[in-house]
């Protein structure tokens, strides 16, 4: 088992993010949406929808 780096939620064999998904049915298009933000003060990222948020993370576990 890996120890947590001090005060931090990254470790060289993973990340953390916090993923909050909500439904949106005033849009033009009622939908699911979502947002993503790495540990707990790291820049958060907004999508317009959960495919685009799977997307994301998708592409940063491929350039690990």
């Amino acid at each position: 088992m890996t120890r947590p780096l001090e005060g931090q939620l990254l470790s060289p064999s993973g990340r953390v993010y916090v993923l909050r998904v909500w439904y949106d049915p005033e849009a033009s298009a009622p939908r699911w949406r979502a947002s993503l933000q790495e540990g707990g003060h790291g820049e958060k990222k907004h999508f317009a929808s959960i495919d685009d948020c799977v997307e994301f993370l998708y592409g940063v576990l491929l350039r690990r």
